[in-house]
């Protein structure tokens, strides 16, 4: 984590284009745009000051190549994450609340006294909050609360799995904040699927938060749904 005014000096020095590059970024006065925006928002929305550590976090949307719902039988697919992504910016809050702000979107606040799923929290950004937390505290992680202003090119009802990729990137966020970067990406991926099949209601398969937690084309094989089995295959678009 860096303070959020040494995050923003370094990028707008330049010092982020790496990153944005491999983010797809193809036109970086748009991406340093994007970001500069986001760290703008998390000011406005959560009071930070420039001396607040915060980290930077991105999680892709999804394409099925083919395969479609063959996970849900122990087949096979193959799947890409998209250059449309999740963007955030997050930072421990020192409660034992989440405050979730998507941009264009009510603040979501989830208390972390339960984590228990709520019944009248089900097909809800909150639901998926609070199923992600407690899919990392069940893995022995101390996690607590923290705020996480996101901008998403991901839409909901696309086809790119926005819930897949929200919940990859609460993942990622907290596997930076509270679990020593000690989750592998297949990890991320099996916890989006219990809170989204738990927590929001949804019986969704383990393709959507694999392709979107490990990235690029993968090749995935689910004969074994609780140890897939996933290779990254080589692919040129531009060839």
């Amino acid at each position: 984590m860096q303070e959020l005014g040494a995050v923003r000096n370094a990028l707008n020095a330049g010092e982020l284009d790496g990153p944005l590059k491999g983010l797809l970024c193809h036109d970086l006065t748009a991406g340093r745009k994007r970001v500069a925006d986001l760290l703008d928002g998390f000011q406005k929305t959560f009071g930070a000051g420039e001396n607040t550590p915060v980290t930077l976090c991105s999680a892709p949307g999804r394409t099925e190549i083919c395969g479609n719902h063959t996970d849900h039988q122990h087949g096979r697919v193959l799947a890409g994450a998209v250059d449309l992504d999740f963007l955030a910016c997050a930072a421990p809050n020192g409660t034992n609340t989440i405050r979730f702000q998507s941009e264009g979107w009510p603040l979501v606040e989830v208390n972390l006294d339960t984590l228990e799923p709520k019944e009248e929290e089900k097909e809800s950004t909150a639901s998926l909050v609070r199923g992600m937390a407690a899919q990392a505290a069940q893995r022995g992680y101390p996690v607590s609360g923290f705020d996480v202003y996101a901008t998403s090119e991901v839409l909901p009802g696309s086809g790119l799995s926005s819930s897949a990729a929200c919940e990859v990137l609460l993942g990622v966020i907290e596997n930076h904040l509270f679990c020593r970067d000690e989750l592998d990406p297949v990890t991320i991926a099996q916890m989006g699927q219990k809170a989204e099949n738990i927590y929001f209601g949804k019986p969704s398969g383990l393709m959507d938060q694999t392709a979107s937690s490990v990235g690029g084309a993968v090749a995935i094989d689910f004969a074994d749904p609780a140890a897939p089995v996933v290779r990254t295959v080589a692919v040129d678009l531009a060839g």
